[in-house]
């Protein structure tokens, strides 16, 4: 087929059009000649420039064109860390910003290797945080490289990017890569499985036997897997699981000290304990029983030890958490209490939280500031 005419001008005509079209993304989707004469570093660092740092274009179409950029074979995890190099290392942040304009916890250079510790906060958020869309999919699945994973925990720590759960092949592509990292024995990706709601379902029983009976049952994996489908709601009997306990039988009988290592988070899992409110005493209900990660432990050598990892995905659940307890004591107290008392209640409450009170202020149309309770 004959090529069009666009398609024959040479490479110094090509690549301004493309840039005054806006840049125009769908232009190189929809041929390969074309797509091959904008196949240059300076092109896509524009690209990246006008739609990953710059708020230009409608909402929706700038996150396809996000969506679009991220999901290029040419947007790879050494790109990007050099497209943020170039872009911020001006200013010294990833805020965008330099001190004068009011950045006042830099973080630079980035923590390519495990972004999670960087800190950033509702004061002073990365530029690269109103970045709205979906994470690619070559980011899902294995083989699950160190660049494939240090870049997936940079952009789900930096930016509110999610799967695309509409499409039904990108359903399939998490689900493997989650059952890949855990057949490769990966502890870093199954913990971000396990961790980001972004990424997926909480674990469930059948992930739990597929870990154990399918993967392995490398403890480290199964622990955080078992622990994270308790705190999300897997209790008691819901551990119950004749398949499970014939395969702690077999292990034991086979001399494998993980038979009985299993069998005994099994027995915890499953205890009844509580009641672990007063709310539960009176209906009668208790809480599912907690895994000790000391119980049961034994010396299985390299390949058999388990490794509990603390992750900041998990603080900042338990932060949002306190804080929603915070609003909800708030509000009871406000309908419930004389004004005399909220103030009190709010003062105390002021103390351990700025942000508390600064954010209800607003809503009670309250004139004061947080000093004049101090």
């Amino acid at each position: 087929m004959a090529l069009s005419p666009i398609e024959r001008l040479p490479v110094e005509l090509i690549q301004p059009i493309f840039l005054l079209s806006g840049p125009n993304l769908a232009l190189p989707l929809v041929s390969h000649h074309i797509a091959a004469k904008l196949s240059d570093d300076y092109i896509y660092h524009t690209v990246c420039a006008e739609y990953l740092t710059a708020n230009q274009h409608p909402r929706a179409e700038q996150s396809i064109n996000q969506s679009r950029i991220f999901s290029a074979q040419w947007m790879t995890w050494d790109f990007f860390k050099v497209f943020l190099v170039k872009t911020y290392e001006g200013n010294g942040c990833l805020c965008g910003k330099s001190p004068e304009e009011g950045c006042f916890d830099a973080q630079w250079p980035p923590e390519w290797k495990d972004a999670t510790k960087m800190v950033f906060s509702r004061s002073h958020l990365p530029e690269l945080s109103w970045v709205k869309c979906r994470i690619p999919a070559k980011l899902l699945h294995g083989p699950w490289t160190s660049d494939k994973i240090q870049f997936l925990r940079f952009l789900l720590w930096i930016t509110p990017m999610t799967v695309d759960w509409a499409d039904a092949e990108v359903r399939k592509t998490a689900l493997e890569g989650k059952k890949e990292a855990i057949m490769e024995k990966n502890l870093e990706v199954v913990e971000m499985f396990n961790h980001n709601r972004r990424l997926g379902k909480t674990p469930g029983l059948p992930m739990v036997r597929f870990a154990i009976m399918e993967a392995g049952c490398d403890r480290s994996l199964v622990y955080d897997i078992m622990a994270t489908a308790r705190a999300w709601g897997l209790r008691s009997v819901g551990w119950e699981c004749a398949e499970l306990d014939a395969w702690c039988n077999d292990r034991i009988e086979a001399g494998d000290p993980k038979g009985k290592w299993l069998q005994l988070k099994l027995q915890e899992l499953r205890a009844q304990e509580g009641p672990a409110s007063n709310d539960a005493a009176n209906s009668g209900s208790r809480s599912g029983g907690v895994m000790s990660p000391d119980t049961g432990q034994y010396d299985g050598g390299e390949d058999d030890q388990l490794v509990i990892n603390k992750h900041k995905w998990n603080q900042v659940s338990q932060t949002i958490s306190s804080f929603n307890v915070q609003v909800v004591i708030f509000w009871w107290s406000y309908l419930t209490a004389p004004v005399g008392n909220v103030l009190r209640f709010m003062h105390l409450r002021c103390r351990r939280s700025t942000g508390f009170f600064q954010l209800l202020a607003p809503l009670m149309e309250c004139p004061w500031t947080l000093g004049s309770f101090q």
